[in-house]
């Protein structure tokens, strides 16, 4: 529950669950990817379940991307992360 898988070719795929108990994980997973400097594909179609501290470790994840010129896009996104993020008014953020 919660996995984060990332390949050799920069894709970070989520599990069913992103939520606060596992951002500080997280977080460092997404750090590293961010200091090897290239592109990231996510593949977020699994999730079925995010909250607010979820959102806000995806919309810094992707603001530090753009700091640092790292291409970022969505390879899949499921409808739970789309509304959560448009309830919350951080689709444009996200890149939605």
């Amino acid at each position: 529950m919660g996995a984060l898988a990332v390949d050799k070719e920069g894709l970070i795929s989520f599990d069913d669950l992103l939520d606060i108990t596992m951002v500080a994980d997280r977080y460092e997973q997404l750090s590293q990817l961010l200091n090897e400097h290239k592109s990231i594909l996510i593949n977020a179609e699994n999730i079925e379940r995010i909250d607010g501290a979820g959102l806000q470790l995806l919309t810094a994840f992707f603001k530090e991307a753009k700091s640092l010129n790292i291409s970022l896009e969505w390879q899949s996104c499921s409808e739970a992360l789309k509304n959560s993020a448009k309830l919350s008014g951080l689709t444009e953020n996200l890149g939605l």
